[in-house]
């Protein structure tokens, strides 16, 4: 494996790390709740991020590519929009969901997990325009670093 293949699975791994981190945050900031137990997010969530999260990625960088508008605000937009799609899988999962019913991706617990993916995307942007452009790492293993440790203050 090559440095870049290694860098895009660092970027995998703390974007989605960063998704509970935004879930928590926000469920404290707009509803004041707390959470204690962060199992069954990270099993909801692991599955869609990890599967049609990182393939939707993966399928915009191509788009954008294709049609030769790869710029990182569009790619960033994009990755943002595609977030809707593994938050409509998680309430799938969870059974809230059904094809008749696709306002629960709208409703609060549909933009909560929104949020979320929405900071996995913000995230998962950054990491792939600097590896896709060869620009400097540090920032990113910097930020990086602060979500890892973010996330342990979450988890306790």
């Amino acid at each position: 494996m090559n440095r870049s293949v290694l860098f895009y699975i660092w970027v995998a791994i703390t974007s989605y790390l960063s998704g509970p981190i935004v879930y928590v945050a926000s469920l404290w900031i707009i509803y004041g709740e707390k959470t204690n137990d962060l199992k069954p997010l990270i099993t909801w969530t692991a599955f869609a991020f990890f599967s049609v999260g990182l393939l939707s990625y993966l399928l915009s960088v191509i788009f954008l590519r294709s049609i030769n508008r790869y710029y990182f605000w569009s790619q960033t937009l994009l990755f943002v929009l595609m977030g809707g799609v593994p938050v409509a899988i998680i309430l799938f999962i969870m059974g809230s969901f059904n094809a008749a019913n696709f306002t629960l991706v709208f409703s609060p617990e549909g933009l909560i997990f929104f949020l979320s993916f929405t900071g996995m995307a913000l995230l998962a942007s950054y990491g792939t325009w600097i590896t896709q452009k060869g620009l400097n790492k540090k920032p990113f293993i910097f930020i990086s670093i602060v979500v890892i440790a973010l996330f342990i203050l979450v988890t306790k």
